[in-house]
């Protein structure tokens, strides 16, 4: 089984380009940083009229639910989450699970 953690963000109007890319260099750190992460993909948004507005999109591989939950709590990526704060005006987290 591979537990895919999808992120969607939504980034405040005032955010400049240079913020947006700190937001994206800084994601791409994480799987050095956390050895539960078994891959990462990231990506801007192609428009859709149902995109609800989401920016950017990062797509998160972890081989159990165990390995998630060893993410969540894990320092690097709550300073991820404090560095980023700041320019994220929202954001949707949505979690699957395929075989």
């Amino acid at each position: 089984m591979t537990i895919h953690h999808i992120v969607l963000y939504k980034f405040k109007p005032e955010a400049t380009p240079e913020q947006r890319q700190s937001v994206k260099d800084s994601v791409s750190t994480l799987p050095s940083q956390i050895p539960a992460i078994q891959g990462l993909v990231t990506g801007e948004s192609v428009f859709n009229p149902l995109g609800h507005g989401y920016d950017d999109g990062v797509i998160f591989l972890f081989e159990s639910v165990a390995k998630l939950n060893e993410y969540r709590p894990h320092k690097a990526h709550i300073d991820y989450q404090a560095l980023t704060a700041p320019y994220i005006e929202d954001k949707l987290i949505f979690d699957i699970e395929t075989a």
